[in-house]
């Protein structure tokens, strides 16, 4: 008989064929359970029999039910609330202008789970005046059809909804019997199908859409399937579109056919525009010393003592891949830093070092855009990095952004001033500035760059 063990890598493997998702070991005993479960409804002897008929394709059908015990379908409505924030304050706003000839927008959601994510879509959509009248759906798509079911059903928990805002949980959800209904109006907006992503590229008659949510897909595949699925929906955003990853998922050499685009609170990816010609910019300040000289005198109230946290082990190869990264960043070696940073982001893309590292090479090169995602990547797994966010506040300070270059120099002193802040763990060869020494570059800027009115 095979060892369970290798049974369970066969199974592992198939998973990852059929759906793109890459089981890891945290997951094995999800994959056991499932297959056990599976295997047993199926009248086989054990596990390996089960593993071996997927593996002759006698079980063809069989996929439908497998792959929903083993994919994540957690979520909950305002996930990233940033993200929306930006589609009603930026993004619908550009398209009104572009789209008013049609008046017409087409939206994505791919993976959508049970349906939080294009339901929210739907509601923020109503909630623009601007929009009355014109023709606008939304496609909800997953691999999971038991998940799709529960979303064409329109019916949520109290944890999902729990962070609609009350009067839009008022307007567009009625209770009853403790579970929310989503409004008709919205559910006729919303069109669910059934589509497995691995399967590239995709036969979606509404392509090319305005807007595109692939969040929180790309984390759970490999390199390779991460860079099919990349290629299998560049097209289908429209040339000004926009494409939504999860707040800690990037296309960092993936492709270089979208362009990361600050939209403040966060960010999203678009077709580049054409270059504009030439101008003069100011460069970026050295990695090892600060941006600006910073006055000798000490700041009238000294900062809480900031200490670095206990540093968290790294999982190699991640450890390996931050550490080459951060000493080819020291040394200015930007194309063994460049494959030293993919390569940290591909194996702890959870990890805030690996995103900082990431603006930190973009800033170094002059993509402000990019050194923007990574640093807000890396601030959204960890909002305590004090030297990441001033990071993020000198670049946006250079990009000429002056009053979010304010706000995140005040949210500086801030978290310095109340012990909590964080240094960057794993990143010591890059000196980068102190708590205090933070705390001073973040003061002087505000002083210089905006002096209170007279």
């Amino acid at each position: 008989m095979i060892p369970g063990d290798r049974v369970l890598a066969r199974l592992a493997h198939l998973v990852e064929e059929a759906s793109g998702n890459a089981v890891g070991p945290a997951q094995a005993p999800l994959l056991a359970e499932a297959g056990r479960r599976r295997a047993a409804a199926g009248g086989f002897a054990d596990l390996a029999a089960y593993v071996q008929a997927l593996e002759g394709w006698a079980l063809a059908d069989e996929w439908r039910q497998l792959l929903p015990l083993v994919t994540v379908k957690e979520s909950y409505f305002f996930r990233t609330p940033e993200h929306f924030r930006a589609v009603a304050e930026v993004v619908v706003p550009q398209l009104l202008v572009a789209r008013a000839g049609t008046r017409r927008l087409r939206l994505w959601s791919a993976g959508c789970a049970r349906g939080e994510e294009p339901a929210t879509l739907a509601i923020v959509l109503a909630e623009v005046r601007e929009l009355a009248g014109w023709d606008w759906r939304i496609l909800a798509t997953d691999v999971d059809e038991e998940a799709l079911a529960v979303a064409q059903s329109g019916v949520y928990g109290a944890r999902a909804v729990a962070a609609v805002p009350e009067p839009l949980r008022h307007r567009y959800f009625r209770e009853r019997g403790g579970k929310f209904h989503l409004s008709a109006h919205l559910q006729e907006r919303l069109d669910y199908r059934a589509l497995n992503l691995v399967h590239a590229p995709f036969d979606l008659p509404e392509q090319p859409f305005d807007v595109v949510f692939l969040r929180n897909v790309l984390i759970y595949f490999r390199p390779e399937a991460q860079q099919r699925l990349v290629q299998a929906i560049v097209p289908t955003v429209a040339p000004d579109g926009f494409l939504f990853l999860g707040p800690c998922e990037t296309l960092w050499q993936l492709t270089d056919q979208l362009a990361p685009v600050d939209l403040g609170d966060c960010f999203c990816y678009r077709h580049p525009a054409p270059a504009p010609p030439p101008a003069p910019t100011v460069p970026p300040p050295p990695l090892a010393c600060p941006a600006r000289p910073t006055p000798p005198a000490a700041p009238s109230t000294p900062p809480h003592q900031v200490e670095a946290g206990p540093t968290r082990p790294l999982p190699l190869p991640g450890a390996e891949a931050v550490a080459t990264a951060v000493q080819a960043l020291a040394e200015g070696r930007q194309e063994a830093a460049r494959s030293a940073v993919a390569a940290a982001l591909l194996a702890t893309p959870t990890e805030p070092a690996a995103h900082a590292l990431e603006g930190l090479l973009a800033d170094s090169c002059g993509d402000l855009p990019a050194a923007l995602a990574g640093y807000r990547a890396a601030l959204f797994l960890d909002a305590q990095l004090f030297q990441v966010r001033l990071l993020l506040a000198d670049c946006l300070a250079r990009q000429g952004a002056r009053e979010r270059a304010r706000l995140e120099y005040r949210v500086v002193l801030r978290t310095v001033d109340s012990g909590r802040g964080r240094e960057l763990p794993f990143t010591e060869a890059l000196s980068l500035p102190s708590a205090r020494a933070a705390r001073e570059r973040a003061a002087t800027a505000l002083r210089s760059q905006f002096p209170p009115p007279s």
